[in-house]
C-alpha cells in the first residue's frame, strides 16, 4: 500500500513536519495509525510517500472473509445491523485488510447510531483508501450532524470534492453548510450543481430554494420547486409534505 506522507497526518489535523520523510520519526506514526493491519507492519519511504508493506492473510481466511462479509450485507439489507456487525467484526478478524469489510462495519454502525464507532472505523477505512469519496462525505455529515463541527465537517466533504467533483451528496452537503454560514451565493452555486449533477435528487432543489428565499429571491425559490415537482424523485411522504408547505409558504409571499 502506497500513501501520501501528508494524508498520515491529515486526521492529526497536522502538517508534515520538516523531518516528515525521515523513516525513523515516520514509523511510529504508521504503526499507530494501522495497528488494525496484520502484523508485523514494515514501513519504507520514497520521497514524500509511504510504502506499507504487510503479511497477507491466508487463502481460506480470505475466503472465510469474504462469505461472512456477504453475509453481513444481507443483514443489513434486513435491517439488522446489530448482527451485521457481529458478523463483520469476525471477517475483519480473519482478514484485517477486508476494505469493504471494514467500510460496511463503518455504516452498520453509523445505521445504530453509534457515532464513536463509526467515525474510527470510517477514518481507518480512510486510511486505507484516501480515495474513497463517499465515506469522506459520510465521515463529514458525522462531523457535522453528531459533533457539531462544522469547520473539520466541510474540510471532510471539500476533501470528497476534490476526488469526486460531480458527487451530488457531497455537492448538497457542502452547500448546506454554506447556507448555514450564510454564504448564500456560495450556497446557490452548489445546490444547482448538485441538481446538476443528479436531476432526481430531491433534497438538493429543497436545499437551493431555501437558500433563494434566504436571499429574498421568492420567485427563484418558487421556479426551483417548480423544477423539483417535475423531475426529481420524492419518497418520503414526509418530505413531500415539508415541501407544499414550503411551496404554498413562497406563493403567499409574492402576493
Amino acid at each position: 500500500m502506497r500513501l501520501k506522507i501528508a494524508a498520515l497526518y491529515e486526521f492529526e489535523g497536522k502538517t508534515p513536519p520538516t523531518n516528515a520523510t525521515d523513516l525513523a520519526a515516520i514509523t511510529p506514526l504508521v504503526l499507530k495509525q494501522f495497528g488494525f493491519l496484520p502484523q508485523p507492519v514494515t514501513v519504507i519511504v520514497e520521497g514524500d510517500e509511504v510504502v506499507i508493506q504487510y503479511p497477507e492473510e491466508s487463502t481460506a481466511a480470505q475466503a472465510e472473509a469474504a462469505r461472512l462479509a456477504e453475509r453481513a450485507g444481507k443483514r443489513a439489507a434486513e435491517g439488522n445491523y446489530e448482527k451485521a456487525i457481529g458478523i463483520l467484526k469476525r471477517a475483519l478478524e480473519l482478514q484485517p485488510s477486508l476494505h469493504k469489510a471494514r467500510r460496511d462495519l463503518a455504516m452498520a454502525y453509523v445505521e445504530t447510531g453509534d457515532v464513536d464507532n463509526a467515525t474510527n472505523h470510517l477514518i481507518e477505512v480512510l486510511r486505507l483508501d484516501p480515495g474513497d469519496a463517499w465515506s469522506w462525505v459520510v465521515l463529514a455529515n458525522l462531523y457535522i450532524r453528531e459533533k457539531s463541527d462544522k469547520e473539520t465537517g466541510e474540510k471532510f466533504l471539500r476533501k470528497a470534492l476534490e476526488i469526486a467533483p460531480n458527487d451530488a451528496w457531497a455537492l448538497n452537503s457542502l452547500a448546506a453548510v454554506c447556507h448555514e454560514r450564510g454564504k448564500t451565493d456560495e450556497a446557490i452555486s452548489l445546490f444547482e450543481h448538485a441538481i446538476q449533477s443528479n436531476p432526481e435528487f430531491a433534497n438538493a432543489y429543497y436545499g437551493e430554494a431555501s437558500a433563494f428565499d434566504s436571499a429574498q429571491k421568492p420567485d427563484a425559490a418558487l421556479e426551483t420547486l417548480q423544477r423539483m415537482f417535475t423531475q426529481a424523485k420524492m419518497q418520503d411522504p414526509c418530505l413531500v409534505f415539508v415541501f407544499l408547505v414550503f411551496f404554498a409558504v413562497s406563493t403567499l409571499k409574492t402576493f
